[in-house]
């Protein structure tokens, strides 16, 4: 991904460059990609080193649901809904994958 964004910021470039109307079109176009592009593997990197921390600090699913303070969590889902309670889940640890916060909510 990171070398097809560099290919596109370079033809940016050079679209930018030209006098003509289609490849200032196709410079931009291409910017657009470059960066849509840089965005993903960046969201991909970013989702990736959490996955490995969350398996670094527990080493299963059945170790995290018991780390867990499943009272307050019961307390705030009970009182406020489940989203909130997954969210507040996902704030002390946030490391945790949004399917295994919200598995836990609903299973309490």
């Amino acid at each position: 991904m990171w070398g097809l964004a560099g290919c596109s910021s370079f033809l940016t470039l050079l679209g930018i460059l030209t006098v003509f109307n289609w490849q200032i079109l196709l410079g931009v176009t291409l910017c657009v990609v470059g960066v849509v592009l840089v965005g993903n593997a960046e969201a991909r990197s970013d989702r990736r080193r959490r996955r490995e921390e969350f398996n670094r600090q527990f080493a299963s699913t059945d170790d995290f649901f018991q780390a867990v303070d499943k009272e307050a969590l019961l307390r705030i889902r009970e009182q406020r809904g489940v989203a909130v309670a997954v969210r507040e889940l996902r704030r002390q640890y946030p490391s945790v994958p949004l399917a295994t916060a919200a598995q836990l909510v609903k299973g309490l």
